[in-house]
């Protein structure tokens, strides 16, 4: 069970249709893994913390909540964030200031787009066999009607 980096109690494992994160309830801090900020905050964030998080030297003071070795210090210009994370585990910590500044925006992210993609894919297959079901029923309809056209005439002419 992770641990609270900052108070050392257990976190709470909170689920949200984005994914899974760690929280405190005692100081409300924060644990996600870079693939819960991909979901959360998008492909261009979770990169650049990946990318600092191995270039990273500046050891933080707090243990990660997850393997309890030491965490790295990153910090980002765009958007400003400060948090630490855990290189053997790809886990961020991060705390109530922190996640209160967390900038609102609506993500596009590679994977939103890739299911955006999906849906328009099935939905045009989805048209397409429904027109091509309407032209079926037309022409089913059009062979009934030739079919009692040629029996009253073969009627006729018997």
């Amino acid at each position: 069970m992770p641990t609270c980096p900052i108070c050392t109690k257990s976190l709470e494992t909170i689920r949200q249709r984005e994914g899974v994160f760690y929280r405190c309830s005692a100081c409300d801090g924060r644990a996600l893994t870079l693939s819960q900020i991909r979901h959360v905050m998008g492909d261009r964030i979770a990169t650049k913390l990946l990318r600092l998080l191995r270039l990273g030297n500046r050891k933080a003071e707090h243990p990660c909540p997850f393997c309890n070795k030491l965490m790295f210090t990153l910090n980002t210009s765009e958007p400003p964030l400060e948090v630490e994370a855990c290189r053997p585990c790809n886990a961020v910590w991060i705390d109530v200031p922190t996640y209160e500044t967390l900038p609102q925006i609506n993500i596009e992210s590679t994977s939103t787009l890739a299911m955006q993609a999906t849906e328009i894919v099935a939905m045009n297959r989805l048209r397409k066999l429904k027109e091509e079901e309407e032209e079926k029923r037309k022409k089913e309809e059009e062979e009934q009607k030739k079919n009692k056209i040629g029996q009253a005439f073969g009627v006729l002419w018997n």
